[in-house]
């Protein structure tokens, strides 16, 4: 029953943002599940409030239309705030924030791990195979050409 109901969603759940055009983010406690029933490519988009960047790219990329269709049908999308507070399920661990209050520079455990051997710098944009291996890393703001280059 429990696979049932995880299939319904998986098909479902894009029908429920039928008409709103944009991305489709998914959670990281999703991502386990859909990885686990039907696996495909996962972007990560880390980003932090604060970075004019990030949301340069939430505002003149991720909303054309040849983008998030393309991203949609193609990958799983995360984004993470590399600040939150928030506990974040996935990989059947739970990642805890180390500071009960959001502060510009604590990043959370689960971004650092992601950003391993990598310079804190956002946006940072991961793309990982099915079997969830890391494909390549851009860190920087990138323009839709330079976000379809990318994904090739």
């Amino acid at each position: 029953m429990h696979k049932f109901v995880l299939l319904m969603t998986i098909i479902l759940y894009p029908l429920s943002h039928y008409g709103q055009e944009r991305i489709i983010w998914t959670s990281f406690q999703q991502l386990d599940s859909l990885l686990s029933i039907a696996p495909k490519e996962t972007i990560i988009f880390i980003h932090t409030d604060w970075c004019g960047y990030c949301r340069k790219m939430e505002k003149e990329v991720f909303t054309k239309k040849e983008i998030y269709d393309r991203l949609n049908k193609d990958y799983y999308l995360v984004e993470l705030d590399a600040e939150t507070v928030e506990d974040i399920t996935f990989d059947q661990q739970v990642w805890k924030s180390k500071t009960p209050k959001k502060n510009t520079g604590q990043y959370h455990p689960l971004a650092l791990l992601l950003l391993t051997n990598q310079k804190m710098v956002f946006p940072s944009l991961l793309r990982y195979d099915q079997t969830f291996k890391l494909k390549s890393i851009k860190q920087k703001y990138l323009s839709p050409k330079e976000l379809a280059n990318f994904l090739r």
